[in-house]
């Protein structure tokens, strides 16, 4: 049987393995404060920092209870949305939207989807590097500890011998960049196969 890198993409994107949050908070908590801030917040934190892996999280939570849940995606640059709101809300039906990367766009066009959201009185829930004046739902910071429990956790299958000083060294070096981490244990992990 060929080796196959527990840190390919295809186990490492968001949705495909679980956010680790920190001890004394779950999924189920963070439906709830959203809940309680009026169904309008912000995951925050920097790059690398498991906000997608998060946001992916919560949307399979928020959709198995029946919510609609419309995800947008912006990418580096994009400082508008890739259609016109009224449109991808009238296909889809959303009773929630989640914007991934909230924070490139415009000051306009970030105002128009909560003034849509308000106006619709839909959710919306969105991942951005600083704070864009919505309520916190979490914020984002990825500690040692978590860091070395996710790399574990995807090495528990493998006999592979990527040691603590190999995360710990990683992490600093990467500043926290979780998906920096992530590629270097790639990296790793093929050199030594």
């Amino acid at each position: 049987m060929a080796f196959e890198n527990p840190f390919s993409t295809r186990f490492v994107r968001p949705g495909a393995v679980a956010y680790k949050l920190s001890l004394g908070h779950d999924l189920a908590g963070l439906a709830v404060r959203f809940e309680t801030i009026g169904r309008a917040g912000q995951i925050v934190g920097p790059h690398g920092s498991g906000k997608s892996t998060l946001l992916a999280d919560l949307i399979r939570l928020w959709e198995s209870k029946g919510e609609r849940v419309l995800l947008i995606e912006l990418h580096d640059g994009q400082r508008r949305l890739p259609t016109r709101l009224p449109d991808l809300a009238r296909t889809e039906t959303p009773t929630l939207i989640a914007v991934d990367g909230y924070e490139q766009l415009s000051r306009g066009a970030a105002c128009g989807v909560r003034r849509f959201c308000r106006r619709h009185r839909l959710g919306l829930v969105v991942t951005t590097h600083c704070s864009m004046g919505l309520a916190d739902l979490v914020r984002c910071a990825p500690s040692l500890s978590l860091v070395t429990r996710l790399v574990r956790d995807l090495l528990a299958d493998t006999e592979n011998p990527i040691a603590d000083g190999d995360i710990r060294r990683s992490f600093h070096h990467h500043e926290g960049n979780v998906r920096e981490v992530l590629f270097e244990m790639y990296d790793l992990c093929e050199a030594s196969s």
